[in-house]
């Protein structure tokens, strides 16, 4: 075997390799957030919103890792090229997701305003119920008291 093909691999790639197993965990959780957002359930959104924020946490440490090792290490520019790659295909795929989950987001609380002044009325124009609970007509036996 050459030495060329045997590569032992750097801290630094193994920050990578942590990094590119993150970001397909993050990858995973914006799925997941589809799935809440598409549902309007709120419980599992704010879930998902946690682990994200702790996921996100993760990669930022690795990343700052990385970076100090990667200053340290002599280059091996051939060996990280592929692992290096298959992160920077994962942060764009992981870009895509989370512009289309904003936009999902976007939608539902348009739907949710919507929906929201549909069922809300001005208090002019809210039935008025007299004591047994029948519905009286508007301005029919009011009594203003002034005070």
């Amino acid at each position: 075997m050459s030495t060329l093909s045997q590569h032992t691999p750097t801290e630094s790639d193994l920050l990578v390799r942590g990094m590119l197993d993150k970001m397909l965990a993050f990858q995973s959780l914006l799925l997941e957030e589809q799935e809440a957002i598409r549902s309007l359930s709120f419980g599992q959104f704010t879930s998902v919103t946690t682990r994200k924020t702790q996921l996100l946490d993760e990669i930022r440490d690795l990343e700052q890792q990385r970076r100090h090792r990667t200053s340290t290490e002599r280059p091996q520019p051939a060996a990280r090229t592929s692992m290096e790659a298959k992160l920077l295909t994962a942060i764009g795929e992981t870009d895509r997701l989370n512009r289309f989950n904003a936009t999902l987001i976007g939608q539902s609380l348009e739907f949710l305003h919507g929906a929201l002044k549909r069922w809300q009325r001005s208090p002019e124009s809210a039935a008025l119920y007299s004591s047994s609970g029948t519905a009286v007509a508007d301005g029919a036996g009011l009594v203003r008291a002034k005070g």
